[in-house]
């Protein structure tokens, strides 16, 4: 029997360390970010195993979600070669936000330039380099669609991506607050390794709460067993 497939909008938040994509690869003068550890909590703890590349193309002034999705979907037929793009936003600690493009899933760091020029083809600007960026970490906000694999119980696999899974959260809960109740997790050595953030959807009146948890080769059981662990301490972080 076909599994069941769920579509909802929604977001994500996290908090990576950041750094200008240097050698020239960018169109001249404009800033492109790159996660210097994306899924830290995970790759940190595992080291030696190759990085999925994130890229963060930075736009001048504020476009709504809408004009990022139909440029992306416009540029999806021109483009000879596979990527992923959502809206997003990158908050560094005492800034205001600064609006960008989420990017994976690029085969070649020599696709950039073409990419950029793709969105500016269909009136994106481009932000230009003010200050050179290393290691800085910064919220990273996406808003996206996800595509969803019901597991039960309030569990979710991710139909787009590999090792991404999700569970749902019985309320709501601070940034602070989440990165302590995922180093309390993460006591319990059996499930050391994995990285989480932050992310909801929106369904009919409400907000559901989740966790989003990066694992690669990660099943059913090991989520499970994880979201056990935060629901058992949730009620001590709220």
């Amino acid at each position: 029997m076909e599994s069941q497939q769920l579509m909802r909008y929604g977001g994500l938040l996290k908090y990576e360390p950041l750094s200008c994509v240097e050698h020239n690869l960018p169109i001249k003068d404009t800033c492109v970010l790159e996660s210097v550890s994306p899924f830290y909590g995970y790759y940190d703890v595992i080291p030696d195993i190759r990085k999925p590349l994130y890229l963060y193309l930075m736009l001048e002034g504020h476009l709504f979600t809408s004009d990022i999705m139909l440029a992306v979907n416009a540029i999806k037929h021109k483009a000879d070669f596979p990527f992923d793009a959502v809206h997003a936003s990158i908050t560094f600690p005492g800034n205001d936000p600064c609006y960008c493009i989420r990017v994976r899933d690029l085969a070649l760091y020599s696709d950039i330039e073409k990419l950029q020029e793709l969105f500016v083809e269909e009136g994106l600007k481009m932000k230009r380099k003010q200050r050179v960026i290393q290691n800085a970490y910064g919220w990273i906000r996406l808003d996206k669609y996800f595509f969803l694999e019901p597991w039960g119980n309030g569990m979710y696999n991710d139909l787009q991506q590999k090792h991404h899974g999700y569970f749902e959260l019985p309320g709501a809960i601070n940034w602070d607050k989440f990165v302590a109740l995922t180093n309390e997790v993460k006591y319990d050595t059996n499930l050391l390794y994995f990285d989480a953030a932050r992310a909801f959807t929106f369904e009919k009146d409400k907000t559901v709460e989740l966790v989003r948890i990066y694992r690669e080769n990660m099943t059913k059981a090991h989520l499970e067993a994880i979201r056990d662990r935060y629901l058992k301490l949730f009620p001590a972080f709220i």
